[in-house]
């Protein structure tokens, strides 16, 4: 008759073995998310900077395809626009500017065919809360919008549309530039 042995020592790990074990985890998890937090940060402002490079593209095309105007604003309802002059806002909107007014005002007629609303900690700053695309080769004004992140240490990125319609993104500042994320 064979007898089975026993182990002499149990397996398994021991208390001090597993809270070592754990102070190194928390070490490494307490090292790695600040890293982390402004990665994603940064990847937030970049997302957010391509939609909206997006949505100034969609309405510059609408407007030579149309023959009307088409207007995209910083929003804080996603229904109507902010506001004249530099602004500040965590969303924005597209429309048809139906009545081809100069002010960039959304009427209750015309409807919104793109928005768009930030997740914290992204915003916008913008020189002029709106630009107007008209038919012809050119916007209603210049205007740069600049997406941030409240999160210290991450690159802006601006969308800069020229007085001929055309958006262009930039990383960053132009040396010796200030910005209006701190603001």
């Amino acid at each position: 008759m064979c007898v089975a042995h026993l182990p002499r020592h149990p397996h398994g790990f021991t208390v001090w073995e597993l809270a070592t074990v754990m102070a190194v985890v928390a070490i490494l998890l307490a090292a790695g998310t600040p890293g982390f937090v402004r990665l994603s940060a940064a990847a937030g402002v970049t997302s957010n900077a391509d939609r909206l490079m997006g949505a100034m593209h969609f309405a510059r095309s609408q407007a030579i395809l149309t023959g009307r105007p088409f207007v995209v604003c910083l929003s804080g309802d996603l229904a109507s626009c902010v506001g004249r002059g530099a602004q500040s806002g965590r969303a924005w909107i597209v429309f048809e500017n139906a009545r081809a007014e100069f002010s960039p005002v959304r009427d209750a007629d015309e409807p919104i065919l793109r928005q768009h609303q930030l997740d914290r900690p992204t915003r916008i700053h913008a020189s002029r809360g709106a630009v107007t695309f008209w038919p012809t080769s050119r916007a209603g004004s210049t205007s740069t919008f600049e997406v941030c992140s409240e999160v210290p240490g991450v690159a802006s990125r601006a969308v800069i549309v020229s007085q001929t319609g055309r958006p262009r993104l930039r990383l960053g500042l132009p040396r010796g530039a200030a910005t209006r994320c701190n603001m």
